[in-house]
């Protein structure tokens, strides 16, 4: 069925690329920051995902700062800031090195500032990354066919009630042939009926399995239609030309 091909798309992988570039600099603060990134954070809570960061057998639990986040979001801090190496980053990738990223990012210690540069993530989130384009690929495709089943119904729908209606004639028309006019109209309106009946049935499959899609799809951070980088990850030095590397350990994508 219609329905198989959407749902298998959930299993596709997408590997994204690109190329890479030098690292810049620029110091920031306030509603500008993130001028050099994809967009302005609009969702202060949606990078307190993923509590459990592992690092070997070592596992950094980040619940404590994600509350910490949560109540001092506007920038005033009311409480002393817990795992204060762990920096939330908002932005772009600009080129994949493999088992890390060169990220276009702003640097947030709090929501009051931050600080713009390009940084090495290390663990990137190449997992949610290929999860979005992919619930994106479905969810087109999820509700192309819904509109097309909409349609095919509709259409259906008129056809059947148009050979029903012919069906009705049948009785004023001449004795001879009503008998093959009738079964000729009543076979094609049961027809008809029937393929619109499978359309909505189809149409109401699709909006169920979209419903969950658009779920998963709106938890992922984007803009412009496009992945973005929305997480925290833990300061832990620099490379030979002075980048900041950041390292947000090993993630278990299944439980945000």
């Amino acid at each position: 069925m219609k329905i198989i091909g959407i749902i298998v798309l959930l299993t596709v992988s997408l590997i994204v690329s690109a190329q890479t570039a030098h690292p810049k600099q620029k110091k920031t603060t306030g509603a500008g920051a993130a001028a050099g990134a994809d967009a302005s954070p609009t969702n202060q809570y949606l990078c307190c995902r993923y509590p459990l960061r592992a690092f070997g057998q070592n596992v950094v639990n980040l619940t404590p700062l994600f509350l910490w986040w949560k109540q001092n979001a506007g920038g005033s801090a009311t409480a002393k800031r817990p795992l204060h190496v762990w920096h939330r980053l908002v932005g772009s990738k600009v080129s994949d090195l493999g088992y890390s990223w060169m990220v276009d990012a702003d640097i947030y210690t709090n929501s009051g500032s931050c600080t713009h540069t390009r940084i090495i993530l290390k663990n990137p989130p190449t997992v949610e990354e290929q999860t979005y384009y992919q619930l994106k690929g479905e969810l087109a495709a999820a509700y192309l066919q819904m509109t097309n089943d909409q349609r095919t119904y509709e259409a259906d729908t008129a056809a059947a009630q148009k050979a029903q209606q012919a069906l009705a004639r049948t009785q004023t028309t001449k004795r001879g042939k009503i008998r093959q006019n009738k079964n000729g109209n009543a076979q094609q309106a049961a027809q008809d009926q029937q393929t619109a009946t499978e359309a909505i049935a189809d149409e109401k499959q699709l909006e169920q399995v979209a419903a969950l899609a658009q779920k998963k799809f709106n938890a992922i951070p984007a803009a412009n239609g496009a992945y973005r980088i929305d997480l925290f990850a833990m300061e832990i030095g620099r490379d030979v030309r002075g980048v900041p590397i950041y390292d947000m350990g090993v993630v278990n994508y299944a439980t945000p």
